[in-house]
């Protein structure tokens, strides 16, 4: 998991997917022992076993090639363990399909009424049971089913175990594909591993329950969403293991492979092996069908890349201010330059960049090195305190001759109030109004550095602003507010 789950990512959609198997699993399927139960303690109770089991005994003596089933039969029904006979006899859709047209229990047989209605009522009872009428059964190929056994569980290790895996790769996915899309792909994904494992067990007798086949369909689309990327994952052989980063991409082999292996030799396991490697080749082409129509989120995608560049951008500063503190210039610019091409607004490569720039000979790039920096926007108080310090430093380097100009140094100095530097920044507004009476920005600018000084209660300067205002320009609206101001502080 290597995304920090925000307000901004919150799966949603994933979110509302485990609410709805947990509602299903706790609300719903809990009371399916008890119906079982009373089914199962009808059917003794009736007697069906004396009319069905000796029919059901022909049935798989005439209808079934593999004795592997009727071993099972023979074996509980001869040990008197009606309980399970029946659920082996009630798992063979075919056989109970005839019973229902009277197939294999004619309306001739003597006492055939009694035995329907027995049969009737004991249908009623076993169907009762919630996933019973929504497990998909192999062999029968019924899309209700199939979407309702991507609800069904068979036990809360295997509820939580689904849901770890999708809370994991839902953040994921769900933030590559977007709320909607990513429901689109888990639902046919879940169907598409649903028919993989119907095709791989058609004819066998049995049934699928659990959301696995879906979740892994979002393991192949995290695959191939995330192609190329680089993503950093756990690996294991016997006693060996580690973290290593390597493309997304090259997972999809890694899953689906062992996926294939676990179903050709791990026989008798009650994992659906055959879904899983289904789900994860439905996932990985509804994804490439995503990239190839441009559906995908790029920006989170991307979000990985951008933290990581970051990180080697934060790197590379730290060396290049290194090679800066030993005066090894040349090393510092050839980094700087090219964190100034990725990072043109950063100003701390801009400081950076003004320092080596600072320390060259004759300092050729100064000017044109500091007025990136004053250019930069600031973003807070730390960055207007870097553009002082490097204000002051570059007026000293330049004995006041710095190369900037009037309206720029106002909109710098505008900020320093905010850093209580509210002192510097009167003298060099009310300097450039003695130097440049004419520049219009002057007066709006002093009337605000006025505000800034009243409120930090530095009284002596804002009166000596609003006075400098009223004086230079007597007749302009900004006066007006001076004297009001001036008429308030006395």
């Amino acid at each position: 998991m290597h995304r920090a789950l925000t307000r901004a990512n919150f799966p949603w959609t994933t979110f509302g997917l485990i609410v709805a198997n947990v509602f299903v699993f706790l609300g719903l399927q809990l009371g399916d022992d008890g119906a079982r139960d009373r089914a199962l303690a009808y059917y003794a109770d009736a007697n069906l076993a004396q009319w069905e089991f000796p029919a059901y005994r022909e049935w798989l003596d005439a209808h079934v090639d593999s004795n592997e089933r009727a071993e099972a039969f023979a074996h509980f029904a001869d040990v008197g363990d009606v309980a399970t006979a029946v659920q082996v006899l009630q798992s063979d859709p075919d056989f109970v399909a005839a019973l229902e047209a009277d197939e294999v229990i004619a309306p001739a047989v003597a006492e055939h009424a009694q035995w329907r209605e027995s049969r009737r009522e004991f249908e009623r009872l076993w169907n009762s049971g919630f996933t019973e009428r929504w497990m998909l059964r192999y062999s029968e190929f019924s899309p209700p089913r199939i979407l309702g056994s991507m609800f069904l569980h068979g036990g809360i290790g295997h509820l939580l175990g689904n849901m770890l895996f999708l809370a994991l790769l839902g953040l994921l996915v769900e933030g590559a594909l977007g709320h909607g899309l990513f429901l689109v792909v888990y639902l046919v994904g879940g169907f598409g591993a649903a028919l993989a494992s119907l095709a791989w067990h058609w004819g066998d007798h049995g049934s699928l329950v659990g959301a696995s086949g879906a979740i892994a369909a979002l393991m192949g689309s995290y695959c191939v969403l995330w192609g190329r990327r680089r993503v950093r994952f756990f690996w294991w052989f016997f006693i060996v293991f580690d973290y290593v980063r390597a493309p997304a991409l090259l997972l999809l082999p890694f899953w689906l492979g062992w996926e294939v292996l676990q179903l050709l030799f791990s026989h008798g396991s009650n994992v659906a092996f055959d879904a899983h490697a289904g789900g994860i080749v439905s996932g990985a082409l509804l994804a490439l069908g995503v990239r190839l129509s441009g559906r995908e989120r790029r920006d989170f995608l991307d979000e990985d890349a951008r933290a990581e560049a970051a990180i080697d951008d934060r790197a590379a500063l730290a060396k290049a201010n290194e090679h800066i503190g030993r005066l090894e210039l040349h090393a510092a610019r050839a980094l700087l330059e090219t964190l100034a091409q990725r990072r043109p607004d950063d100003l701390e490569v801009l400081v950076a960049s003004y320092r080596c720039a600072r320390y060259e000979p004759g300092a050729p790039r100064l000017a044109a090195a500091a007025a990136a920096v004053f250019a930069c926007p600031a973003r807070g108080t730390v960055d207007i305190r870097a553009q002082k310090d490097v204000f002051d430093d570059a007026t000293k380097a330049t004995g006041g001759r710095i190369n900037l100009t009037p309206a720029r140094q106002i909109a710098l100095v505008a900020r320093w109030p905010a850093i209580g530097e509210g002192a510097a920044a009167a003298a060099l507004l009310v300097g450039l109004a003695t130097k440049f009476p004419a520049l219009p920005e002057l007066p709006t600018a002093l009337l605000g550095l006025a505000h800034d000084l009243r409120v930090r209660g530095d009284a002596a300067r804002t009166k000596s602003v609003l006075e400098c205002i009223i004086a230079t320009w007597p007749a302009s609206g900004e006066a007006g507010k001076a004297r009001v101001l001036l008429a308030d502080a006395s």
